[in-house]
């Protein structure tokens, strides 16, 4: 089915389907939604990871419903449970049975209500609107969530992990190598360039290309550890106004082209090139970064490829769900409310606890924090990305498979492309080049003299087989 034009005043360029289908996540999936209220919503001081083709904003808020929900789920559970425990000693089976029974209504009829009101109604592709999504009950939460939208398109990429792509998904591949650009062609001397017209120029040429869904940027990637001591004073005050909050999302123009000079600076200037498909749930990733070194007579060039899979085939149930259940669902519905009702009462009182003491740990992390703050040794960077918490990391169809060789290759081919038309628009050798072009296009069985590659697999769903060495899923 087409996926339909966005409503008028939608923000964009988000991916329909994939929030949706991260909506509907956080109402099935209690442990994703408590890990994006925990690890997301309550971290003020940390930098928001990225999440290419989802509007997070809109999936935050559906987390913070269906927390609350759960949470007062909890809490009738608990006072249920009180009551069986106190009448027990009267009348031992009555007590038991009876509360059993109010204990199955409650599970059942959050099911029924989770299904059939919020994501049957509210979730489904003609019904799903992101200007609808349930506001935040806390102040607090709403001016958080107000403030990782803003962020959350921003330039500056601050990672906690040792790669720097947070957000961006698992590392497909990477290559790297260097050029000798001070060597020119035969009978000709070299025309000087600067490496801002060298980037300008390979990314108009891949902007020629284009792909659909295809987006290029600067972006500027750090670790969240050199904000306070590795970076200079002038991209703190531009990333980090405020040391008591979290890290800026923009940055100017005017300083990523200073940084582009600088090939030894901890914050790292990237070209990043992006190709969005299957409505959202296949996002690859091209980071490119140029560096000049020894007066211009080296050039080092680097790319690494970030991969999002598709989001898990039970997130995407929504699709075939009626707007009412049939006998069959409500005998399923039945069943598995009564499967869930004991457990629900003896878990409850411990999910409750978890929220008191998650509270009370909340403060106590935010004061070491702030003392990890005054220390100078606090770690801005995100840690926890949604979209890649949600990725199911196979593919359920041959043609996801074979479109990320295309928007890999196809990328990878009018870069490189670009390069040598560009080496030779200023009179430079590029026979080196050349070779290690056919050594990048044959990554799979061969690496040239100085160029780096690795590469990775991603798993087919279907009882497919994984190939290749076993990447690391992103934490």
């Amino acid at each position: 089915m087409p996926q339909p034009a966005p409503p008028a005043g939608a923000r964009l360029p988000f991916s329909y389907d994939v929030t949706r289908y991260l909506c509907v996540a956080m109402h099935t999936d209690h442990r994703l939604a408590r890990k994006a209220v925990s690890r997301i919503v309550h971290e003020p001081r940390r930098a928001v990871a990225s999440s290419p083709g989802v509007d997070l904003g809109c999936v935050l808020r559906h987390a913070l419903a269906a927390h609350d929900r759960q949470r007062r789920q909890d809490v009738l559970m608990v006072l249920l449970l009180l009551a069986i425990l106190i009448t027990m000693p009267f009348t031992f089976g009555l007590s038991l049975v009876l509360g059993l029974l109010v204990g199955w209504v409650i599970v059942a009829t959050e099911i029924l209500s989770v299904q059939y009101r919020i994501v049957s109604r509210q979730l489904k592709r003609e019904n799903f609107d992101p200007r609808r999504a349930p506001r935040p009950a806390k102040a607090t939460d709403a001016a958080r969530l107000e403030a990782i939208e803003l962020r959350d398109r921003g330039n500056v990429v601050v990672s906690s992990r040792f790669e720097p792509f947070v957000g961006h998904g698992l590392t497909y591949r990477t290559w790297s190598f260097a050029l000798n650009t001070g060597r020119p062609e035969t009978g000709k001397q070299v025309v000087p360039f600067t490496v801002h017209e060298l980037y300008a120029h390979v990314s108009a040429r891949v902007a020629a290309l284009r792909l659909p869904g295809m987006d290029i940027g600067d972006v500027l990637l750090v670790n969240g550890a050199d904000l306070l001591l590795g970076i200079d004073d002038r991209t703190r005050a531009e990333v980090l106004r405020n040391l008591a909050g979290p890290p800026g999302a923009q940055v100017s123009d005017a300083l990523l082209r200073d940084l582009r000079k600088d090939s030894s600076g901890r914050a790292r200037p990237y070209l990043a090139i992006r190709v969005t498909g299957w409505s959202g749930e296949l996002v690859s990733t091209l980071f490119l970064r140029c560096a000049l070194l020894s007066d211009n007579d080296t050039a080092f060039i680097e790319g690494s490829n970030c991969l999002l899979t598709p989001v898990p085939e039970r997130y995407r149930t929504v699709d075939r769900q009626l707007d009412s259940p049939t006998f069959r669902q409500w005998c399923g519905l039945i069943t598995e409310a009564a499967v869930c009702t004991p457990v629900q009462l003896v878990c409850a009182p411990f999910a409750i606890l978890g929220d008191l003491c998650g509270t009370l740990g909340r403060h106590r992390a935010q004061r070491r924090q702030d003392r990890a703050i005054r220390l100078r040794s606090f770690n801005y960077g995100a840690e926890f990305s949604l979209r890649e918490e949600a990725s199911d990391w196979t593919f359920h169809r041959y043609f996801q498979s074979l479109d990320r060789e295309l928007y890999v290759k196809t990328i990878e081919h009018r870069v490189l492309d670009a390069l040598v038309q560009f080496l030779e628009d200023h009179n430079i050798d590029t026979s080196d080049l050349i070779q290690r072009q056919t050594s990048i296009y044959n990554s799979g069985l061969f690496a040239g003299r100085d160029i780096s590659i690795q590469r990775s697999s991603v798993g087919t769903g279907g009882g497919g087989q994984r190939s290749g060495p076993q990447p690391a899923r992103p934490r």
